[in-house]
């Protein structure tokens, strides 16, 4: 930007000037020589995240990552599906597919088209708030070895500080890939909202303010989501049984030390994504 700004008037900064985590424009089809994934962490045993989907296009080009919550719901990031919606190309979703580089997938992987894309009706590209779409699957998931659906949290809860989650995803291994397109994991932190909007804001020219339905995660050098991550689960364990608790949504850079990523917070949602799947039911 070369036009002045006035001292009084901080130019707000808006998740395009870093990098919303989905993988458009890149030709990374299954076959295709490409590799991409989570930063540090390491690869996931085979079917152990087994709610991790994968968004494609119809020319079998990866998209994002996404969740299966219910054997025809799956839950991504807005930013994920806004473009290819508004062009009228078809999503696919692949389950139980681990490891995309393989010609065939995973023994047991199932790809299904999406009959109908919800975007969140106050989803804004801009500042990414409200970060989040639901889709319907055209048929079902079939619920099997290396495929199950991940549980919502309850309404409106949120985790404390410094609870270690787990972030899976396709997407890219550092800032400059490669892309393994593997499910990979990462142990990551919650943040504050208040250290997350002080760190953030410590790397950026501009000024980052945290949306209400967003909170962050991560930090720790190394492990991190990274660009092709978009719209993928973050999980907390609790009680055993583990909780979706995020959706990876964007990040300055990845992996960086003291700078956390941000994730939608999905029981801010919950009645939203209930509602869509009660009225849905009783057509």
């Amino acid at each position: 930007h070369n036009h002045q700004e006035s001292p009084d008037q901080p130019e707000l900064v808006y998740p395009e000037y870093y990098q919303q985590r989905s993988l458009y424009g890149l030709q990374s089809n299954f076959s295709g020589r490409r590799r991409a994934r989570v930063v540090g962490g390491e690869d996931g045993e085979n079917g152990e995240w087994c709610w991790q989907v994968a968004l494609i296009n119809s020319l079998n080009q990866y998209l994002c990552g996404a969740a299966l919550i219910g054997t025809q719901w799956v839950l991504t990031a807005a930013h994920c599906v806004t473009n290819i919606v508004r062009s009228g190309d078809a999503i696919y979703v692949r389950v139980g597919d681990y490891d995309l580089t393989r010609k065939y997938g995973s023994p047991g992987a199932q790809t299904l088209r999406v009959a109908t894309t919800y975007i969140h009706h106050n989803h804004n590209s801009q500042t990414l708030d409200n970060d989040i779409a639901l889709l319907k699957l055209h048929g079902q998931a079939e619920l099997r070895d290396g495929v199950c659906l991940v549980c919502l949290p309850a309404r409106g809860v949120s985790h404390a500080a410094g609870k270690r989650c787990t972030v899976t995803g396709y997407g890219y291994m550092g800032e400059a890939g490669p892309i393994p397109l593997r499910v990979r994991e990462a142990e990551i932190p919650i943040v504050s909202d208040t250290e997350c909007i002080r760190k953030v804001n410590a790397v950026t020219e501009k000024i980052f303010i945290l949306p209400a339905s967003s909170f962050c995660a991560g930090g720790e050098e190394g492990h991190d989501a990274c660009q092709g991550d978009g719209g993928g689960p973050l999980v907390c364990q609790d009680d055993g049984f583990f909780e979706l608790a995020g959706l990876v949504s964007w990040g300055f850079g990845c992996g960086r030390q003291d700078v956390p990523g941000v994730y939608v917070k999905t029981s801010s949602f919950v009645g939203w994504i209930n509602q869509i799947i009660s009225v849905e039911q009783l057509i």
